[in-house]
């Protein structure tokens, strides 16, 4: 009786396993590539559709992007630091 205990608090112990959003992220990033990739081989002849895939494009989204979530942070900041 006393080692079913131990088993069932060891079990009931252990942590779920944290995934790193980090390597979650990559992991997105690499599945789209793959799929780009292979879109690329099935569509060869129509591939005029990724033209506006470009590095000027891709950064000018990451800049849009970044400028929004900091607007967004810097409003949520004011508006706590205000209540509080």
């Amino acid at each position: 009786m006393i080692k079913k205990n131990k088993i069932l608090q060891n079990s009931k112990n252990e942590q779920k396993v944290y995934k790193c959003r980090n390597c979650y992220i990559i992991r997105l990033f690499l599945l789209a590539v793959i799929f780009i990739i292979l879109f690329s081989f099935v569509q060869s002849d129509n591939l005029h559709y990724l033209k506006f895939v470009t590095p000027t494009n891709a950064a000018t989204l990451i800049i849009i992007f970044g400028l929004v979530m900091f607007l967004i942070k810097l409003a949520k900041y004011i508006i706590e630091k205000k209540n509080s």
